[in-house]
């Protein structure tokens, strides 16, 4: 593929999710992306299922087509070797704890006066600026302090975090799309710049929709478990055969996918009920009106419920366990749920690249062996500075 990024070089100091999200998905786009890593590796490289032979499979996840070089920052001739890797660089991405580089002798303000081109890009758990700025965060930490967690859980329990790392996942999206912007005023102006992502922030920025209420009614949005509020029978039905994940997901928006529901259930009965006819008289009987949907659901699996009231308009969705989810037909057929071998994992079913560029999804190979590739990017360097 002719990929959009392939004339960019990204120097990268990112490690565990948050910053090797957002290389990663430069490295997607075609990026040529080298990994700067200390004597011992990412941290995230010795992770559960590391041996002395392998890598954690974390780090497989996040650092597929990368280069991997070593250069130690707490000497002068690792500093000197990131300068050289610099010379020839467009992006420095880094996620390090607020001052870690100022410690090294590497301050950012200072690189930007040295390498005026450069686009310099950083992962903070809280923006810059603000009384929290140099605490540290995870992103467990930041679905709490972003509001996610006051709104995730069972109305009578308490605040849950999301099963999914979101708030690092969104960080490292906002970084790459703050980057990319970056150099297309670079373009213009000749000059790099600074690009900061915060991942409170990003957690903020994603509760816009659920801020909604909030705004209506002047309280504290309250937790509501998958329960849709004010939209019956909207929310989870329990399928056959009862398992820990056979449920499906509906969500329904109109009197015409109510009725769509009723033709898929076999209930036309119910069309021109009276008790039903208004959503406002549907919520006031919800229970009665959810038991209609799961008395149906309840005797199929959620893949031919889905597929049902799918095909009759209905917005459905199957649980899917994790397991599934690798296996699912949708994501193989589009090449969501991508087979790749690995040298030190061997064949992996892992998710592939979210983004298609003229209809294809990009690929990337394996991770890199630690320092693989040291000697082949300083000379880059090199001949970069000559």
């Amino acid at each position: 593929m002719d990929l959009p990024l392939s004339d960019v070089r990204v120097v990268d100091l990112t490690q565990y999710e948050a910053g090797p999200t957002a290389t990663q998905y430069l490295a997607w786009l075609g990026a040529d992306v080298i990994k700067v890593e200390p004597p011992k590796g990412d941290p995230a490289r010795h992770l559960a299922g590391a041996t002395a032979e392998r890598d954690s499979v974390f780090f497989r996840l996040f650092n597929g087509g990368k280069r991997s070089v070593v250069l130690d920052l707490k000497r002068a001739e690792g500093r000197d070797g990131l300068r050289e890797l610099l010379r020839s660089a467009d992006v420095l991405a880094e996620n390090f704890a607020p001052d870690t580089l100022e410690r090294f002798g590497l301050p950012l303000d200072g690189l930007a006066r040295e390498f005026p081109k450069l686009v310099l890009a950083s992962v903070r758990g809280y923006a810059s600026g603000g009384p929290w700025s140099d605490y540290k965060s995870l992103d467990f930490v930041a679905q709490a302090t972003g509001g996610a967690m006051s709104i995730t859980g069972e109305a009578d329990g308490p605040p849950l975090r999301m099963g999914p790392t979101n708030a690092d996942h969104s960080a490292g999206v906002h970084l790459a799309l703050g980057i990319l912007a970056a150099l297309h005023r670079r373009a213009r102006s000749g000059l790099g710049g600074r690009v900061e992502v915060a991942l409170q922030d990003v957690v903020v920025a994603s509760l816009r929709t659920a801020l909604v209420p909030m705004y209506v009614t002047g309280q504290v949005v309250p937790r509501r478990g998958a329960d849709y509020p004010d939209v019956a029978p909207s929310g989870l039905h329990a399928c056959a055969p009862g398992g820990a994940n056979d449920f499906v997901y509906l969500l329904l928006s109109s009197k015409e996918q109510w009725h769509a529901l009723l033709r898929a259930i076999e209930r036309e009965d119910l069309l021109d009920d009276p008790r039903y006819a208004r959503q406002s008289q549907r919520n006031a009987r919800e229970s009665e009106v959810r038991e209609i949907v799961s008395s149906w659901t309840r005797k199929r699996g959620k893949l031919e419920v889905m597929e049902r009231l799918s095909r009759a308009g209905v917005p459905c969705g199957a649980v899917l366990d994790t397991g599934e989810l690798l296996a699912n037909e949708q994501l193989r057929a589009t090449g969501m749920a991508v087979r790749l071998v690995d040298p030190q994992w061997g064949e992996l079913v892992v998710p592939g690249c979210p983004i298609r560029i003229d209809g294809e999804r990009p690929q990337l190979g394996p991770a890199p062996a630690l320092g693989a590739h040291t000697e082949q990017a300083l000379a880059e360097g090199r001949v970069a500075r000559s």
